[in-house]
Order: C-alpha cells, then structure tokens, then sequence
C-alpha cells in the first residue's frame, strides 16, 4: 500500500527570474587523469580516510572503483560487480564505503580498498540509485519501483517507502529525508517514523539534491529551466535561479551556508550562496563534470566524465 502524500500548496512558491550577480573565476583548478582511459568517472564522494573515492561507469569495461589521494595519486579497485555499470558512492559507517549499480545489490568497500559481500536488494527488480547517509542508516532511491530503500547497517536490515519517483536523495542532521520527485516537479519530504511524504511543487525537472549546515535544501534542475534552486524547511519557500546554472547536474553543501554544483554543459563547478551570489571556477570544455564532493577543507573536488578526469578547485 503506498503511503498518503501530503502535497504542500505552492503559494510559497517564488522564482527568481533575474539574473542574480556573478563574479569572475575562482580558485586554482588541478586536474588528475584517471588511469584507465574512457573510464567515464561519474560519482564521487569523500571518504573516512581522507581520500575522494569514485565510480568508474563506463558501458564498456568492467565497474572500477577509483581512490585518489589528496596529493593526486589514483588507485583503481574491480571488478565491483560483474557485467553492471556504477551509479554512486557513498561513505558510510565503520570506514565502509557502499555502492550501487543497475543491479539489484548494495555493494561495499572498505577505505583500504577490500570488497565486501554485496547485499541483496529486498526485490529482484530494484535499480539502486543515488545514496545518502546517515548515522547507520543508508538510503537508496529505487526509481524503477517508486521507493525508498533504508538499510540498517547495525540490524543488516532493509524498510521500504513507497514515495513517488524518487531521483536522488539528502538526509538534514534532523533525520528528515529529503528526495527529488522529478516527474512530478517537486522537492519532497519523508518522515521515516510516520511514512508520510510531502510535496513541493518546483517549476523544472529536480535532479540531484543536498542539504546544507544551515538546513536549507538545495537542488539542481538540468532541463526546463536549467536552474539551482533551494527550499528553506522553516517556511517552504522555494526560490529558484535560472539563467545562472548551465547544465546543473551534482550538487554538494559548502561550509556553513549554499552549494557546490557541476554545470556540466559549460564545464565547470559554481558555488550558489543565500543571498544567490553565484561564483564560478575555470571553464574545460568538453569535459562533462558530473558528480561532486566538497573536501574538509571546503574545496570542491569533481568527476570529469567525458575528461577521464578528476578535477579540484584549490580555493586556498
């Protein structure tokens, strides 16, 4: 039985339609190639050693899971899963990193590069996507199916949500669980003790989605319009920004306040303030970033897919 939605009125709703101020390029942008060529790195994150770690998806070679040092060293660990194509990454607890794939498993790593069992996912045809963590808890959004998946890591245990065609997903220090629902243009909201989901209407298609220190929600939409936006949980105001964003697609929290994102048409990352200051790092063409993380030290670190590429932004 799916659970009652609760879909908020989106009187709240306010769009930015102006162009909000940009300044020039920042930073100093670092590039490391990935050793395997066309290996089409996608998802990053950053692990409990210190380290990024990465997915390897390409169609066309076997899943590698790739770690790179703070200092630019690459090491490559696969198969991770035979004949499957990665989807995310993930740290999780116990210096466990976990992933999925387009197969119907939660695969797991450990930061010194062991691979673990693989866990089954609870239904056969389940196609485990993004991921987020918290505490012991991993959430996994199942577009295929309409759920949200929480596996306990201390229990070894998975609790279904049925929620309407979750794309990626966030989870804010409170617990609450933060999903896009693309097809039905809205930012949603899960209370895990109750089941219950809310709805905010967006004007575009949610992609992917981050919680900031703050508790402001922030969110990419990569077509129609391609914007960042964010949604403040205190009021249920949306406001989102286009013609600022150019192919917004992985978006992670700054320090204290806004977001990191990839505009992966342009080539480049941008950071989005709240007062919805944009600022921008060097430009690659071609270079197709996608996935991003944000290092202890508040630098943004991103997967170069059609670049074979790991970039950096030294802000420092």
């Amino acid at each position: 039985m799916r659970v009652p939605r609760i879909v908020l009125s989106i009187a709240a709703l306010s769009l930015a339609l102006c162009a909000t101020a940009q300044a020039a390029p920042i930073g100093a942008l670092k590039l490391y190639r990935v050793p395997t060529p066309d290996s089409d790195p996608r998802a990053i994150t950053t692990g409990s050693d210190g380290n990024r770690w990465f997915t390897e998806s390409s169609e066309f070679l076997p899943a590698t899971i790739g770690r790179i040092t703070p200092a630019g060293e690459i090491t490559e660990f696969g198969p991770a899963c035979p004949f499957c194509i990665l989807t995310d990454i993930a740290q999780g607890p116990g210096d466990v990193l976990y992933y999925t794939s387009n197969d119907p498993i939660l695969g797991r790593i450990t930061t010194s590069g062991e691979f673990l069992g693989a866990i089954p996912m609870p239904n056969s045809i389940a196609l485990a996507g993004d991921i987020a963590v918290h505490g012991n808890e991993i959430w996994i959004t199942d577009f295929n199916n309409d759920v949200l998946w929480r596996y306990d890591v201390a229990a070894g245990q998975f609790t279904q949500f049925d929620v309407p065609e979750p794309s990626d997903v966030a989870v804010g220090a409170d617990g609450t669980v933060w999903f896009t629902a693309s097809l039905d243009q809205a930012i949603a909201r899960l209370d895990p003790s109750t089941g219950a989901v809310s709805l905010t209407t967006v004007t575009g298609f949610p992609r992917q989605i981050t919680v900031a220190d703050d508790g402001i929600v922030w969110f990419t939409e990569r077509f129609t319009p391609q914007a960042v936006g964010r949604l403040d949980p205190a009021t249920g105001a949306v406001t989102e920004l286009p013609r600022t964003a150019v192919g917004p697609e992985g978006i992670a929290a700054a320090p204290s306040e806004g977001a990191w994102f990839t505009q992966t048409t342009k080539g480049n990352v941008a950071r989005v303030t709240n007062d919805g200051t944009i600022v921008e790092g060097k430009v690659v063409k071609g270079s197709e970033p996608f996935g991003i993380t944000v290092d202890a030290g508040g630098d943004p670190w991103y997967a170069m897919a059609s670049a074979n590429r790991i970039a950096e932004l030294q802000l420092r």
